[in-house]
């Protein structure tokens, strides 16, 4: 788990989106190359910087959410799933605030720290300032 600003690019296989290499926190890029070296298409991904499972609120067009932070996670097209099931992940449908669904689909990612501890470690042990 890395903090917010600490990124790595990684080459992307989408074929909606308008670049080819995005930057992607650090301690889940590697995971994230081998998925789309894989042909798994990922959309967008999340460390979550060490604050899984902490409550965070927030106000958007659709009214006021609480909710939680999630651990280390992807999105992927439904083209993926399958593929992503035989390489051992769980997929589940990702739904926007406004209930659609639009063939997104999540995955908790197997790299990554949960905790803000973890973080500080990951750091420590790739011997990146905090």
């Amino acid at each position: 788990m890395c903090w917010h600003g600490t990124y790595k690019k990684v080459k992307v296989i989408n074929p909606d989106q308008s670049e080819n290499v995005v930057a992607v926190d650090a301690c889940i890029a590697d995971e994230i190359q081998l998925l789309n070296k894989n042909r798994i298409i990922t959309l967008g991904c999340c460390c979550g910087h060490g604050k899984a499972g902490q409550i965070v609120e927030y106000k958007n067009a659709f009214g006021n959410w609480k909710t939680y932070h999630s651990p280390p996670i992807t999105l992927i097209k439904e083209e993926s799933v399958e593929k992503s099931k035989k390489a051992g992940y769980k997929p589940y449908p990702y739904h926007y605030v406004d209930g659609k669904q639009n063939g997104v689909w999540q995955m908790q990612l197997k790299t990554g720290c949960v905790t803000f501890q973890e973080c500080e470690e990951w750091h420590r042990l790739n011997e990146i300032d905090n």
